[in-house]
């Protein structure tokens, strides 16, 4: 066996050990505290801060995500690129954007920063280790001081080798948030600063792009990759104050209106770099226009944005306005010197009403309406509308209604339009204002059934053709998702999963898609030692229908068309160990099981490989005093 196999098992068997001690040693020493209750952290999303309210979200304390910590990275390692296979809802505020970057599974974005309200400290701890050197840390701590004001810090580490060269990924992911209001609560604030920092070497992919009888069998790590001395570095960085002031008295009665005043500021710094310090040896590239011995390439983007908005409230809570202004400036530093501003206006509309927890034929429903519009800058004309609905069928079994829409015009990143690089300038493609219609329907039976629908009508589509050089398509493209779940515990013990999702696009030219997703888990669960000890032992297995993926381009982050290769429908199965001692829940997880004996080309990108078989391991640790 090999000597660095060998050190692999030691490191995993050692880590085993510690968590598995963690955990008994916890119930040898319990924790001073620990609350069950339902109300204990309530929690909102990061919008508009007034308008939106405080939810319960007491920790997740089932088992059946436990060892599915992260979602599937497409080019074979967990902190890379990945390019966006399943159709999703959703869109950024209009505005500038210099480009978006693939890095969304390791990213946390704006929509991702939630404000706390707690009765007392919270943490929360996680703990994942694995083979090829995976190594990841969360960490959540929330506390309220005297009611008034709550301070939350979420943070993410994690790095793994990866299973080919040049594959080390770095992630570092941070939020600072805070929010407060006085004793009379007619002032106080909302407040966050975020940072993503993500570090990786780009291999530029393997140059057999697959694996043979031949090379399947030898080490991974000694494959000859396109690129031996390229890197990237992403880094994003956003603070952002919300002070809100009420404008009237308190009300003599409680059903009159509230008025208030916020005011919002927002500083953004972001860097992205790419460095290739031996192109002049490797022919990766089809051109080099500064330096052909060597890349050095950096973008910055520097945005600052002052928004002022009157918000009225209902005093029953049924419903809220909100209508203001919103300046934005952008700085753009790409081997020159770019200024862009933007001025908006915008406006809130949130009514519903509410449900009565003693009876099940009340219903509750809310329903927020978002409009945004750049009225002068080089944006102008931009602007999304957004109607958000939510319907409670049964809301003690968790049974919802959901109906999204969202129609847009927005115009090009600037990477579409202009862009100026190492081995890549081109300037005045005067692409036009992308238009988009999105809906969203989606419905769950208390977490057993569900049904989702997904619809995008896009017009002048944008995109990255053969030679990774932008382009747009003038005419209309149709995407459809249908997604439908269903999840249940039977005979007291025995749990099955099933998920399927069907996508189809007017277009395969353009838009790469895997038409058919299924995933199946069946596993055992129980609880012992008087309901002390929850266990769960299964196995996962997801297929993926065989399609054209995209290629990957380095020096601009971006995923192109190609025609060349086409993936293979491989299943993964994995088998995995869920356990729980209240406060503490442990996983192993054995990944990929059948790749030695079934297939080797799990391959979603041309020349990025999916990982070999792995072991993982993880403990989460709770804490409430």
């Amino acid at each position: 066996m090999p000597a660095a196999h060998c050190r692999n098992i030691n490191f995993v068997l050692k880590v085993t050990l510690v968590l598995l001690f963690g955990g008994f040693a916890s119930q040898v020493k319990a924790q001073a505290g620990y609350s069950v209750n339902p109300n204990y952290l309530l929690v909102k999303s990061e919008q508009n801060n007034l308008l939106s309210t405080f939810t319960a979200a007491y920790p997740d304390t089932s088992l059946n995500n436990l060892s599915h910590f992260s979602p599937r990275n497409f080019m074979g390692n967990i902190g890379l690129s990945s390019p966006n296979y399943l159709i999703g809802y959703g869109s950024n505020n209009p505005g500038f954007r210099l480009y978006n970057t693939a890095l969304l599974n390791d990213q946390i974005r704006d929509r991702d920063v939630q404000y706390y309200h707690s009765m007392g400290p919270y943490a929360q701890l996680t703990g994942i280790a694995g083979t090829k050197q995976l190594q990841m840390f969360r960490m959540l701590f929330t506390q309220t001081l005297k009611n008034r004001m709550n301070i939350a810090i979420r943070f993410n580490r994690y790095t793994s080798l990866g299973y080919y060269n040049k594959q080390q990924s770095y992630t570092n992911n941070f939020y600072l948030s805070s929010n407060y209001s006085n004793r009379k609560n007619n002032r106080g604030y909302y407040f966050y600063v975020l940072n993503n920092g993500n570090r990786f070497q780009e291999s530029g992919g393997i140059e057999a792009v697959q694996l043979t009888d031949s090379t399947k069998s030898l080490n991974k790590e000694l494959l000859a990759v396109k690129t031996n001395s390229a890197s990237r570095y992403n880094s994003e960085t956003k603070v952002v104050l919300n002070p809100w002031f009420r404008l009237d008295r308190q009300p003599d009665s409680l059903l009159k209106a509230k008025h208030f005043i916020q005011l919002r500021s927002t500083y953004a710094g972001n860097a992205y770099r790419f460095k290739d310090l031996n192109i002049h040896n490797e022919n990766f590239y089809r051109y080099s226009y500064y330096d052909s011995l060597s890349t050095k390439d950096s973008s910055h983007v520097m945005q600052l944005l002052n928004e002022a908005l009157y918000t009225v409230k209902g005093g029953s809570g049924k419903y809220g306005l909100a209508a203001g202004y919103r300046n934005e400036i952008n700085k753009v530093w790409q081997k020159s010197d770019s200024l862009f501003m933007n001025h908006l206006v915008t406006a809130d509309l949130q009514f519903g009403n509410s449900y009565n927890t003693d009876s099940l034929l009340n219903r509750r429903y809310n329903n927020r309406f978002n409009a945004q519009y750049i009225v002068s800058g080089p944006m102008k004309t931009n602007y999304k509308l957004e109607n958000n609905i939510v319907y409670y069928l049964d809301f003690k079994k968790k049974s919802d209604l959901h109906l999204d829409v969202i129609a847009e015009s927005r115009n090009p990143d600037y990477i579409y339009n202009t862009w100026n690089s190492n081995h890549f300038i081109w300037a005045g493609n005067n692409f036009k204002s992308q238009n988009t219609v999105q809906a969203s329907a989606s419905i769950g039976f208390a977490r057993t059934f569900s049904l989702g629908i997904i619809y995008q009508n896009l017009f002048r589509y944008l995109y990255f053709d053969e030679f990774a050089l932008p382009r747009q398509y003038d005419k209309t493209i149709e995407n459809l998702a249908v997604s439908v779940g269903f999840s249940k515990v039977l005979f007291k013990h025995i749990g099955l999963l099933l998920q399927h999702t069907y996508q189809q696009t007017s277009h395969e030219a353009y838009v790469r898609l895997p038409q058919n997703t299924t995933t199946a888990r069946l596993y055992y669960t129980g609880n012992l030692l008087k309901n002390i000890l929850q266990l769960q032992l299964g196995t996962q297995a997801q297929i993926y229908q065989s399609f054209y993926g995209y290629a990957y381009m380095p020096a601009t982050q971006s995923f192109y068309l190609q025609n060349r290769y086409k993936t293979a429908s491989c299943p993964f199965v994995d088998v995995y160990f869920n356990a729980r001692i209240r406060p503490v829940s442990v996983f192993v997880k054995a990944e990929n099981v059948l790749q030695k004996f079934l297939y080797t080309n799990y391959s979603f990108v041309a020349g990025y490989q999916q990982n070999d078989f792995a072991l993982r391991f993880g403990i989460t640790w709770e804490f409430f005093d």
